[in-house]
């Protein structure tokens, strides 16, 4: 997805991920239950804010790595209920960073749902990459907000009331 101009929302919070006591994105779900958390991976920042602003609606806490490496390490240590990951990423790839995932000693880390995105023009070839590591779902660049919605909406369920 190429970086353009992108709407005046409401400034969203920014953490990386070296202040994890410093949690952000929407306001808690009036239930009084904790947000769900989002990891974001992707070595793109204006894309890391993008998807922040279409998954607004959904009220989630977002954690936030610029590589797979640190992606990694943010998932290890943190709990984590959705990750959205780029495929294209310097050093490790996407998919990569999916099985390693997957192989996680931490059963809950490894069942979490995971939404791989590419602007690949070989979709047929990464998606195949990332089905093969256990990806949940896979979406092409750019995507829009209905689509990245609807994709999360299926792989994550709102929270039980």
């Amino acid at each position: 997805m190429k970086a353009g101009t992108l709407p005046s929302p409401e400034p969203v919070p920014n953490r990386t991920t070296t202040d994890p006591a410093r949690p952000l994105g929407g306001s808690r779900p009036a239930t009084g239950a904790a947000p769900q958390r989002v990891l974001l991976v992707d070595d793109s920042r204006s894309i890391r804010t993008l998807l922040k602003i279409y998954l607004m609606a959904r009220n989630f806490e977002f954690l936030e790595a610029e590589s797979a490496e640190e992606g990694l390490k943010v998932a290890e240590a943190e709990t984590i209920d959705l990750i959205l990951t780029d495929f294209h990423m310097d050093g490790m790839n996407g998919a990569d960073f999916a099985a390693q995932i997957r192989a996680n000693a931490n059963p809950k880390l490894a069942k979490v749902p995971i939404l791989m995105m590419t602007g690949d023009p070989n979709v047929a070839e990464v998606r195949a990459l990332g089905q093969k590591a256990g990806i949940s779902a896979f979406v092409r660049k750019p995507v829009s907000c209905a689509q990245l919605m609807t994709l999360v909406d299926t792989i994550l369920p709102l929270p039980r009331k």
